[in-house]
């Protein structure tokens, strides 16, 4: 029986080897990286994953990877948006047989630009991807979306549980929170993590990045400690801003590298070509110093 999703769900950055194959050792050390150091699930196939760049048995392999390697410890929450609709279909498909707790989709990479679609379109696409499915389900909610949009697809779908907003980073989430929470369990995006959970989200989901202080803030908050989560995130800001404020896919892959999880921080799709320098990499290890990592 798929396992109710709370907590830390971090987008999982997907490794490659030095020959631009996808690196499935490093994805299932990912994988028990994480929850060896407490994130409470895990979201592979995401944007912050690449999948925009991955093919679809690539990211088939990757799910049963981390489907395999968790073997239940958490909830497995898989990404299956794809620009090709009955591509994406066919993933959220493959991501039920193989025994993922839910999924989480957008009606298209693409919709995230809101002239891209109308709400019709994105409504079309979804009947697509959703038909037949039994898995929870977790809509990406994109910049196109509003709340009678989000209702009229609720009432479609039973199996929707959830809603991972991030357009905003506030005014929608607390919207969808107040309106739609009666019905669904709203994910933030973790920018302003603590704050997040104070408006009444259940679960977050960034980086990979210091999964141990990540799923402490969410126990200590639901432990009812608020200013400690808040003292934890506060210490956590510095790596945060800079994962931000470099090459975001690339600096979450150098922080795997350095903890030897990862065996290189290649991205796509311009594989090998490596945006951060030597001083970078000194100032996040001058970073993780300060917290101990």
């Amino acid at each position: 029986m798929p396992k109710k999703l709370a907590g830390y769900f971090p987008i999982m950055a997907t490794p490659y080897r030095k020959d631009g194959q996808v690196d499935l050792a490093s994805t299932r050390r990912l994988t028990e990286f994480l929850i060896q150091n407490g994130a409470q699930g895990m979201s592979p196939n995401g944007g912050d994953s690449e999948g925009r760049f991955l093919t679809e048995e690539e990211r088939m392999r990757l799910t049963d990877a981390v489907v395999e390697t968790n073997n239940g410890r958490t909830p497995v929450l898989v990404g299956t948006t794809s620009l090709d609709v009955e591509e994406s279909a066919r993933l959220s498909r493959y991501a039920e047989k193989a025994g993922a707790d839910a999924i989480f989709v957008m009606p298209s990479w693409d919709a995230w630009d809101p002239t891209k679609f109308t709400q019709e379109e994105m409504l079309a696409r979804y009947d697509t991807i959703l038909d037949g499915l039994t898995i929870p389900i977790m809509i990406h909610a994109t910049p196109g979306m509003d709340v009678p949009f989000l209702e009229k697809l609720i009432a479609r779908y039973p199996a929707i549980q959830y809603i991972k907003e991030e357009t905003t980073h506030g005014p929608k989430l607390r919207d969808y929170i107040q309106r739609l929470g009666h019905r669904v369990t709203i994910f933030g995006p973790g920018v302003q993590y603590p704050a997040e959970l104070g408006w009444g989200a259940m679960g977050v989901m960034p980086s990979c990045l210091a999964p141990d202080l990540h799923g402490k803030i969410f126990d200590l908050w639901q432990a009812g400690q608020h200013d400690e989560a808040r003292r934890v995130w506060n210490r956590l800001l510095p790596l945060v801003f800079w994962r931000w404020h470099t090459s975001a896919q690339e600096a979450g892959k150098l922080y795997l590298k350095h903890l030897g999880v990862f065996e290189t921080s290649y991205t796509r799709p311009d594989h090998g070509q490596l945006k951060l320098d030597e001083a970078d990499q000194q100032e996040m290890l001058r970073v993780l110093e300060e917290l101990g990592q």
